[in-house]
């Protein structure tokens, strides 16, 4: 009898421990994710009796706000669309997305850690939400959407130097402030308009890409700028005849002239020489293949394995075609790394949670860093870029006063006609500014995107000597 009192109680203390450890994990691990669920009927109501905070651009320019209270409350937008794609929109039938979404907590001011703020409360004060601050530019914002128009595509601007986002454009887009009046419409629209291209649109990266072949290249010791190959005008691999760009032919020629020129018969030379483990090992440094870490969702592209590559998926990918496939913001960091002198700083869009009394919360400056590529090749790649505008096939995207360092692509893709590429950073000596662009179904990148990549440098680079300026 005694001992089978003590079996039963040995359960009991058994079940006793694994019902305390379930607590643990709900209160500890799992306790923090369903409070910050926008699914979780407790925040929801926490919401409706706050007033939201503000989010702001990096001059405390506001980008959305909040009039009323409780219920009657309504999120205002006065930018309109022009920031759509990363604020995102705050809606209480379809709920949340974008910086509205990852950083709801801090816009609802919860949880509630200030005793003093908590008696403020306590005695009648309505709770007050905080204010993000943001590291876009409105000024540099507003470029990028009136420089892609009417087209479909993305613009990303950069701070090589930190990773703070300047500008982040999608295109077509949305008005946030109508998103329950035009949900329907927003909703079923084939262009996808809700969709952030800029971290999200995966495209074949054209002769953009072949940055990453020449760092691939320079860094495995089996090409140099000076070497010599040939550009016909179309070249034969393994049955596959592969053509440059309306035929052009420019005979023998260096490795610097086929970049400077973008031959993709030169560059198919230059991937044999250098070998398709070599290239995949340089484009995962560079964080191809990956979803980038980044304050909103991301996608991450496609590496072709190795086994599947072959001699034929070498040739394309040499000049970023095949099963490629990349994000604007990761070839705006391929851009702002090569300008960086081969760091690659990790990006970032909030740069401060302040207090409704201004006090600042929690405050980046930068969220990380990692070494690509050695300086030496970095200055090698910088000098490569500076010659495509200057002389080759990204002339349009010169500035008066101003050294830019560029590569334009021009990507094939099955749907209709070329997306337009161009990466970029400036000025080139001591970059400020790093972006790219890309117009789906564009046409050629040195027409269409260099242009574009012009008018937002044209304006980005004032923006930030005016920020380096301010106390």
């Amino acid at each position: 009898m005694v001992g089978r009192t003590r079996n039963v109680a040995r359960l009991l203390a058994a079940l006793f421990g694994v019902l305390l450890a379930y607590l643990a994990c709900v209160q500890v691990i799992w306790g923090p994710q369903l409070a910050a669920s926008p699914q979780n009927p407790r925040l929801a109501l926490e919401a409706e009796r706050i007033h939201w905070g503000r989010i702001l651009d990096r001059r405390l320019t506001v980008l959305a706000d909040s009039a009323g209270t409780g219920p009657s409350q309504v999120r205002r937008y006065p930018q309109g669309p022009d920031f759509a794609n990363v604020l995102g929109y705050r809606s209480r039938r379809y709920g949340l997305t974008g910086i509205e979404r990852r950083y709801d907590l801090a816009l609802l001011g919860l949880p509630l850690t200030d005793p003093w703020e908590a008696l403020q409360e306590v005695l009648g004060r309505a709770p007050q939400g905080n204010d993000v601050v943001l590291t876009l530019d409105a000024a540099v914002q507003a470029a990028a959407v009136r420089a892609l128009g009417g087209a479909r595509g993305a613009i990303v601007v950069l701070d090589p130097r930190t990773g703070g986002v300047l500008a982040m454009a999608s295109r077509p887009g949305f008005d946030p402030r109508a998103i329950d009046a035009q949900w329907a419409t927003l909703s079923h629209d084939p262009a996808s308009p809700l969709f952030n291209r800029a971290t999200q649109g995966q495209y074949p990266p054209g002769s953009s890409f072949k940055t990453v072949v020449l760092t691939a290249g320079l860094g495995s010791g089996r090409v140099r700028l000076t070497d010599a190959v040939t550009c016909p005008e179309s070249i034969d691999v393994a049955g596959a005849l592969i053509h440059n760009f309306e035929h052009e032919q420019f005979g023998q020629i260096s490795v610097l002239q086929a970049f400077v020129a973008s031959c993709n018969t030169a560059f198919v030379q230059i991937g044999q020489r250098t070998g398709a483990a070599s290239v995949l090992a340089a484009a995962r440094a560079y964080g191809l293949g990956q979803a980038v870490p980044y304050d909103l969702p991301t996608a991450g592209g496609y590496l072709p394995p190795l086994p599947d590559l072959g001699v034929r998926g070498l040739a394309q990918m040499s000049f970023g075609q095949g099963s490629l496939l990349v994000t604007p913001l990761q070839m705006a960091l391929v851009a702002a790394t090569v300008g960086n002198g081969g760091v690659m700083m990790r990006p970032f869009v909030v740069s401060q949670v302040r207090a409704p009394d201004g006090r600042i919360r929690e405050a980046f400056a930068q969220r990380g860093s990692r070494r690509v590529i050695p300086a030496t090749l970095a200055l090698q790649l910088r000098q490569a870029m500076i010659q495509v505008v200057q002389r080759g096939t990204g002339t349009a995207a010169q500035l008066p006063g101003v050294t830019v360092a560029g590569k334009t692509g021009t990507a094939e893709n099955p749907h209709g006609r070329t997306h337009a590429w161009f990466i970029a950073f400036a000025p080139a000596e001591r970059p400020t500014v790093a972006l790219a662009v890309i117009v789906e179904n564009g046409g050629v990148g040195g027409d269409v995107a260099a242009p574009i990549a012009r008018q937002v440098l044209a304006v980005a680079l004032p923006a930030q000597t005016a920020a380096g300026a301010r106390p």
